[in-house]
């Protein structure tokens, strides 16, 4: 009788600490799920500050399509800038994939296993630290990117304005 009573305690005791263990998990999985909706937050203004560059590059791609220019190394910058607008589409694309799976994992979270659950916030912290890395590159490249957009384009318009006053 003795022993019944025994493991009926210690089961009682494992249960209620498989009890705090998932509040403890889901208490930091909601505080990990508010760092990523922070993050989303960030990537949807990246994300329209990559559109809008894009645009501008774009833009300026055409108007110096088929004039002769001052300064040849305006193109090798906006071949330099093609390639780098498209290498950033992979990574908002790939962050993107990260965010979604936040949320999908989110609805299913309660339902694991604690270990499922530190699993799971595990490689949301990779996640987390990945997307954070991710958006200062694309902050700082578009930054930079942009620097040169303007370089080219006030070295253009002198060019023009010259062309203009030697007519």
């Amino acid at each position: 009788m003795k022993n019944i009573l025994m493991i009926l305690v210690i089961v009682a005791v494992a249960m209620t600490s498989c009890n705090n263990d998932k509040q403890v998990l889901s208490s930091s999985f909601d505080e990990l799920q508010k760092e990523s909706d922070s993050l989303h937050q960030m990537h949807t203004t990246l994300k329209n500050h990559h559109a809008k560059h894009t645009q501008a590059y774009t833009a300026l791609a055409e108007r110096l399509k088929g004039s002769p220019l001052q300064d040849s190394t305006w193109l090798e910058t906006l071949a330099s800038q093609e390639v780098m607008l498209k290498s950033h589409e992979a990574e908002i694309q790939k962050v993107e994939q990260l965010l979604e799976g936040h949320k999908e994992l989110k609805a299913n979270f309660s339902g694991l296993t604690t270990e499922e659950m530190q699993a799971q916030i595990d490689a949301m912290r990779t996640d987390l630290e990945e997307i954070r890395n991710s958006q200062s590159n694309l902050s700082a490249d578009h930054e930079a990117l942009n620097n040169e957009l303007v370089q080219i384009e006030e070295g253009f318009k002198k060019q023009e304005l010259t062309a203009e006053a030697k007519q």
